[in-house]
C-alpha cells in the first residue's frame, strides 16, 4: 500500500510540474539565435529543443530585446532568460539552471598594423571595442583599459574594420560567424584572455519542481555529451579549430 501511495504522489508531482508553462525569453544573436522569416535556428535553439524533448516540460520560447527579457524575468514567475552570462552581480537575483557552456573571448586586430600582443598589459593605451552590458567589458574595465562600447558586437567589428578602434573584444564563436558573413579586414586569430559561463536565469518565484526537473535533464545532457556535440558542430561550421 505504501508503494502505491508513493507512486501516486510522484505522479501528482509530475503533473504539478507540467501544470504551468515555463517561458524562455531569448533575443536574436547569431549564431546562437538566428531569426529568418519568423523561423528560429542556431546553437541556443538547438539546446532549447533538446531540453524540451528530453525533459517533457512545457517550455515556450519568446523573442524579446535583451533588456526587456531581463526585466520581465526579474518580476514574472515561471519565466527565464535564455541564455545569459552568469556573473557575480546577477547571482542572487535568479535561480540558475547551469552550466550550459563556456564562452571564450579574445581580442582581435586588423591584419594591417597588427601588434604582437601577449598579455592584457600590452593593450594599455589602445582603444578596445566591446558592447554594453557584457561581462567581458566589465572585466576589461577592471584593468582600467580604454573601452569604446557599442550596442552590438557587429558595431564594434565594423568600427575596427574602419580603424576607429584598435582592437575588438568578442567571443570566439560570434567572431567567427561575423567574419564569415561580413567582408571585414580583421585577423581571425585573436588573443584569448577570458571566458564566461552561459546559463539559464529563472525568476526566483518559479515552480521549484519545474526548475529541479529542468536542471536534472540539463545535467543528463551534459553527461551524455549531447550539448558538447552541438557546440562542436557550430565551431566546425564557422571554421573554429576544435582540437585546441
Amino acid at each position: 500500500m505504501e508503494k502505491v501511495i508513493i507512486a501516486l504522489y510522484l505522479g501528482l508531482m509530475a503533473l504539478a510540474a507540467n501544470a504551468s508553462p515555463l517561458i524562455f525569453y531569448t533575443h536574436v544573436n547569431p549564431p546562437y539565435v538566428i531569426q529568418e522569416q519568423q523561423q528560429l535556428s542556431g546553437l541556443n535553439i538547438d539546446i532549447f529543443q533538446l531540453l524540451k524533448q528530453k525533459s517533457g516540460l512545457d517550455l515556450q520560447l519568446r523573442v524579446l530585446s535583451p533588456k526587456r527579457a531581463y526585466k520581465l524575468t526579474l518580476y514574472s514567475p515561471n519565466s527565464c532568460v535564455f541564455t545569459i552570462e552568469r556573473t557575480e552581480s546577477r547571482e542572487s537575483l535568479f535561480t540558475w539552471i547551469s552550466p550550459l557552456f563556456a564562452n571564450r573571448f579574445a581580442l582581435y586586430q586588423r591584419h594591417k598594423n597588427a601588434k604582437n600582443l601577449r598579455s592584457l598589459a600590452d593593450f594599455n593605451g589602445i582603444k578596445i571595442g566591446s558592447y554594453l552590458g557584457s561581462s567581458v567589458s566589465e572585466y576589461l574595465s577592471s584593468f582600467n583599459l580604454k573601452l569604446d562600447l557599442t550596442t552590438t558586437n557587429l558595431n564594434s567589428a565594423e568600427k575596427l574594420h574602419r580603424e576607429r578602434i584598435d582592437a575588438w573584444a568578442s567571443d570566439t564563436l560570434l567572431t567567427a560567424y561575423i567574419l564569415d558573413n561580413n567582408n571585414l579586414d580583421i585577423n581571425p586569430q585573436g588573443f584569448e584572455f577570458y571566458s564566461s559561463l552561459e546559463a539559464i536565469a529563472c525568476n526566483k518565484q518559479s515552480n521549484p519542481a519545474i526548475l529541479q526537473r529542468l536542471q536534472e535533464h540539463l545535467n543528463q545532457l551534459q553527461r551524455s555529451g549531447e550539448i558538447n556535440k552541438l557546440i562542436q558542430h557550430y565551431q566546425r561550421l564557422y571554421g573554429i579549430n576544435t582540437d585546441l
